[in-house]
C-alpha cells in the first residue's frame, strides 16, 4: 500500500473543518412584513398575496391561512420584504369538482386519451375581484419600512 503525505491529511482535516455552508449574500436586505386580508369584512383563507418592489427588483410571497392571516418570503422562509413602495396583488382560487367522472385508471376498461381528444380540464375559479389579481389594475399599495415588525393589513372591497 502507498504511504500517504502528512500534508494530504492536514488538508484533508482543514477542508473538513472549513466545510461549512457559507451565509448567501443577500442582494437587499429584508424586513418582517406580515398582515391581514379580508373581504366583504370577512378572512380571506388560502389566498396568495405578492408584493413587487420596482426599486429593488425584488418580490416577496405569501399565502393567508384559515384566518386570513400572512407573512412574506423573499429569501428564506417569513424573513420578509425589501424597504420600499410595493405594488400588491391577491389571488384566490378555488377548482371546481369535475363535470365528468374520474376514470379508474387501473381498471381493464380503461382507455387513455389520444390524438385531438381534449380532456377538457376544470378551470380555476377566481374567487376575489379581477382587479387585485395584476400589477396592472391593482389598487393595493404598502410600503415597507426597515423596521423588525411591518404590518400590512389589506380591505378587499
Amino acid at each position: 500500500m502507498k504511504k500517504m503525505f502528512p500534508s494530504f491529511w492536514l488538508c484533508l482535516v482543514l477542508l473538513a473543518l472549513g466545510c461549512g455552508k457559507p451565509e448567501l449574500e443577500r442582494p437587499v436586505e429584508v424586513f418582517p412584513v406580515s398582515g391581514h386580508i379580508t373581504f366583504g369584512g370577512k378572512p380571506v383563507a388560502n389566498a396568495d398575496v405578492t408584493f413587487f418592489n420596482e426599486e429593488a427588483k425584488r418580490s416577496a410571497f405569501g399565502r393567508t391561512d384559515s384566518e386570513g392571516y400572512y407573512r412574506l418570503t423573499t429569501f428564506a422562509p417569513n424573513d420578509g420584504a425589501p424597504a420600499g413602495k410595493h405594488i400588491v396583488t391577491v389571488q384566490k382560487f378555488e377548482v371546481s369538482e369535475p363535470t365528468e367522472p374520474v376514470a379508474d385508471i387501473e381498471s381493464t376498461a380503461y382507455v387513455p386519451p389520444t390524438g385531438n381528444v381534449s380532456t377538457n380540464p376544470v378551470k380555476p375559479k377566481t374567487t376575489l375581484p379581477d382587479k387585485y389579481a395584476s400589477q396592472g389594475t391593482t389598487t393595493l399599495i404598502a410600503v415597507v419600512e426597515s423596521i423588525d415588525d411591518n404590518v400590512v393589513d389589506l380591505k378587499l372591497e
